[in-house]
């Protein structure tokens, strides 16, 4: 189906540009070479600092090994002299893809992305107020997320093909509606939802073959999704500064074949992608529970509910059949149980109760023995919280 594109794909840099340079330069040379390297997520540091690492490069002193694209979170993406909204070079080798839209590189690749990170107060004002400047805002707007769909859909060769690839800093909500319930849920522990509704959209709306986004710190990968014309894939990357740990991977590495020639495979050959793809997770209903396990039924003494009377602590009381139900704790006991009740917790005797009420006490104290408010002598096993006292010789009598 024509030939790929070999590429690598990086999560949030967080202005740890030597690690990100050196990363890419060694793995150009051992499974190389790459035509681009993509880095979806916080470009620069997040609140703006330490962006010294960068200088070098832009100084044209360090070189960029394979041409990197990017775009920003909702960092203070303004380093040096600012950031272009539109996009633009820092330095050779070294592009930022722009606010939001599309764009063809040179490797052939169609790519849409998004900056910024979502902001409920500000996702529907007017893009008037913030168009221009010298400084790029870190939040996007409603019409931003519109012009990637318009972008990723204009045309008759997009319509045809859709794009290669979707760059979001975000993840979006409902990404993990058909995550297997015994796969544990990657952002659980998350104390702040940074879920965007708007990449929801953007992600479900754009028929794209992968969908590359940072920020969690936590990489993902998601079967591939029905999506349009394609099987979508799904990465989440981690950090760059993370150290790439289990659960912690912050470079993937791919091989695309260009979605134009795979829509021209598929017009010729009759080839549809998404055959064996999963619906799609943001617009698919979640999975249904199973059904709650049966409670085990229980083996062993237990209190009997067809008896229709209100048991009440008192004297042992005989039911049918032999039975007898015990006027410590209110078990029900067998027929065959006849020397004491076979509550373990209660192990009352079926003759002499109020003796046994007696001795099972703890001690009487200073004061005597106790007894419940209706004058029934209280032992330890289900003691009230009212009782009057009574001296040894008036409870032995």
């Amino acid at each position: 189906m024509g030939d790929k594109v070999k590429i690598l794909a990086f999560g949030d840099v967080n202005g740890n540009f030597d690690k990100l340079f050196n990363t890419v330069e060694r793995l150009n040379e051992r499974a190389g070479p790459f035509s681009a390297c993509l880095c979806s997520g916080r470009f620069f540091h997040p609140d703006g600092s330490a962006n010294d690492e960068l200088l070098p490069y832009l100084q044209g002193r360090l070189k960029v090994a394979v041409p990197t694209y990017f775009i920003v979170g909702g960092e203070d993406a303004n380093p040096v002299d600012g950031l272009p909204a539109d996009g633009g070079d820092l330095c050779k080798n070294l592009t930022f893809l722009g606010r939001a839209g599309c764009r063809r590189l040179p490797n052939g690749l169609k790519v849409a992305y998004l900056s910024g990170a979502y902001d409920s107060r500000r996702f529907d004002e007017s893009g008037v107020f913030h168009r221009g400047g010298s400084s790029f805002k870190p939040f996007y707007l409603r019409e931003d997320v519109q012009r990637v769909v318009d972008a990723a859909r204009t045309g008759e060769e997009e319509e045809l093909a859709g794009v290669d690839v979707l760059m979001t800093a975000e993840w979006g909500e409902k990404f993990d509606t058909l995550l297997p319930d015994d796969q544990p849920a990657p952002l659980a522990a998350r104390a702040v939802n940074t879920l965007s509704p708007a990449v929801t959209t953007l992600a479900s709306s754009v028929p794209a073959r992968y969908h590359l986004a940072g920020t969690e710190g936590v990489h993902l990968q998601l079967p591939p999704y029905r999506n349009g014309l394609h099987a979508t894939r799904f990465y989440g990357l981690g950090a760059v500064n993370d150290g790439g740990g289990p659960g912690r991977k912050f470079v993937a590495a791919l091989a695309v074949t260009p979605t134009v020639q795979l829509a021209l495979a598929a017009a010729r050959d009759g080839v549809e992608e998404g055959a064996d793809a999963t619906p799609c997770p943001y617009t698919s209903k979640p999975r249904p529970k199973p059904p709650p396990a049966p409670t085990p039924e229980v083996v062993g003494p237990v209190a009997r509910d067809d008896v229709d009377d209100e048991w009440a602590r008192g004297d042992h009381r005989d039911l049918e059949g032999g039975e007898w139900r015990c006027g410590e704790c209110g078990n029900v006991n067998r027929a065959h149980q006849r020397d004491r009740c076979n509550m373990k917790r209660c192990g009352a005797p079926r003759e002499g109760l109020e003796l046994w009420r007696l001795e099972s006490m703890h001690g009487f104290n200073a004061r005597g023995a106790k007894r419940t408010a209706d004058g029934d002598i209280m032992s330890g096993f289900q003691a009230p919280k009212t009782y009057t006292m009574m001296t040894r010789e008036e409870a032995e009598a």
